[in-house]
């Protein structure tokens, strides 16, 4: 059936699946179309752009997704899970909007810096679970010594990479699984020493090679004898920046701009674009190891019955407009929630069960802006909620409720719009980081060409990036991984260098 958009005026189509959805978790049809409910969605997500702060609670400076400008307190992650402080309530008041009341609870309950639950001397990490010894590492879990990456799982000594899984001793490689010592690769599969190749699975000890198949000893797709590849591939040096520079600048320009970029593997009646045994999925993106699904950004480990959400793991169903779940059932609308039971409106729960407009609440029961009530009270106050909302029970929350700009949400990672498409929506469009073009640092001609000829000196000055001009420094363990997996030095800003790998894809999961 046909629906015509809220906010934007524009038709959008709501699908049989889709229909019998919404009447399974007993939500009204919805009213805003697909793109709206995930600007809302991603509204309150912030996956890159973070902040020097102080802890609200310690003083402490930290690395946050939110700003010193946000009006709520934000606490360090462990002293957020402590039992130092008592979560603020609220006792609902009948003459006012749920939404009205939300936004108070919302501005005095303290929120963790990140969402990086179960991790080891990881404090520069975010949406990221189960990681130990990481730095800059997004959207990631079960990962060990792995710097710089987004999107990567149960990987080991990776640098630079986004979109991987199960790989070791990676370096710039994207979407790539099962994949060993590995430079500069692009959807290769269950593959050893390759560097700068695309699409290739099973393949071992190839150079420059697109579409292989259990092959082994290829330069430039040409078959080899091992000692000849070994001839040719012993007057490269991967740790000369200058040499590694034009290799993928031909590789950009031959193989990336000139193939598909697409996986789809194992799937049953499922459409999007890198999905993996789903069945019965639609529209969803960065899914695998699930079925039922629609519109889904970011999605494994048994996932069933999930529709418009992102990034929900661990055998989540009945999830409906939810961001950042895991192992929760019947949820609709939360936010940075796990082990979550028959809940909606809600950010940052922990092991809890019926709750409803609550923030940062762990293992508690029928609560309604944190406050507790009896089943009967609970589920009395709830029906009257729902009764005021009528339609609108189910949509998103406001977009005057998002913590984030469009420029700071993860939105911006996914889709370009304009500042005026902003404007019309009823959303802040916020400023572009500035250029430090006045930054004091070292121009990158300074760095050596060869990582090997890189020592202590090397680490302990400040770069300017050659794209942005933002200062950048390279760390010790950095330095130790590029070593070790025999790579170049860096002359471009992390940030920079994460666009460049992911540019291709992010065209290949717009929708």
């Amino acid at each position: 059936m046909q629906q015509t958009c809220q906010i934007t005026n524009q038709p959008f189509e709501i699908s049989e699946q889709e229909q019998e959805f919404m009447k399974k978790i007993q939500l009204p049809l919805p009213r805003l179309s697909p793109q709206m409910r995930e600007i809302s969605r991603l509204a309150f997500r912030n996956e890159r752009n973070l902040h020097m702060r102080k802890c609200s609670a310690t003083g402490e400076k930290i690395l946050s997704v939110y700003s010193e400008a946000q009006p709520f307190p934000v606490y360090k992650y462990d002293y957020w899970l402590s039992d130092e402080w008592n979560v603020p309530e609220l006792e609902y008041d009948f003459n006012k909007s749920f939404f009205e009341q939300y936004q108070k609870l919302q501005r005095i309950t303290p929120k963790p810096n990140s969402f990086s639950p179960y991790n080891e001397n990881c404090d520069y990490v975010n949406a990221a679970e189960k990681n130990k010894n990481c730095y800059m590492h997004i959207l990631s879990d079960r990962c060990q010594d792995c710097l710089y990456t987004h999107g990567i799982f149960a990987s080991n000594d990776c640098i630079d990479c986004a979109y991987i899984n199960e790989c070791e001793l990676c370096y710039e490689c994207t979407d790539c699984r099962s994949c060993y010592h590995c430079r500069y690769c692009f959807l290769c599969d269950n593959s050893s020493e390759l560097s700068f190749c695309f699409d290739c699975r099973g393949s071992q000890d190839c150079f420059f090679c697109d579409g292989l198949r259990n092959q082994r000893y290829c330069f430039f797709n040409e078959q080899l004898s091992e000692i000849e590849y070994k001839e040719r591939l012993s007057g490269i040096d991967f740790t000369s920046h200058e040499q590694m520079q034009k290799y993928l600048e031909k590789f950009i320009k031959e193989i990336l701009k000139s193939h598909p970029y697409i996986r789809m593997i194992n799937n049953e009646n499922s459409d999007g674009n890198f999905l993996i045994n789903t069945k019965n999925c639609h529209q969803c993106y960065d899914v695998e190891d699930s079925q039922d699904c629609f519109y889904v950004r970011v999605g494994a480990n048994g996932l069933q019955d999930v529709h418009h959400t992102h990034a929900v793991v661990d055998g989540s169903e009945l999830i409906y407009g939810n961001v950042s779940t895991t192992e929760s059932y019947n949820c609709h609308n939360v936010i940075g929630c796990w082990t979550t039971k028959d809940s909606c409106y809600s950010e940052f729960l922990q092991g809890c069960q019926y709750c409803m407009g609550c923030i940062s609440l762990r293992r508690r029961k029928h609560c309604i802006l944190n406050k507790q009530y009896s089943p009967e009270e609970y589920e009395n106050i709830r029906q009257q909620i729902i009764n005021e909302m009528g339609e609108n029970f189910g949509a998103p929350f406001p977009l005057s409720l998002a913590p984030f700009s469009y420029m700071e949400s993860a939105y911006s990672d996914y889709h370009d719009l304009s500042e005026g498409q902003i404007a019309s929506i009823g959303w802040t469009y916020g400023k572009k980081p500035e250029t430090q073009s006045t930054a004091q640092g070292q121009p990158t001609a300074t760095l050596p060409d060869s990582t090997i000829k890189a020592s202590s000196e090397t680490i302990s000055k400040v770069y300017i990036c050659e794209k942005s001009s933002k200062p950048y420094k390279i760390i010790s363990q950095e330095l130790t991984l590029l070593k070790k997996i025999k790579a170049p030095l860096p002359h471009l800003q992390h940030e920079e260098r994460f666009q460049n790998r992911v540019r291709f894809r992010k065209t290949a999961t717009s929708q």
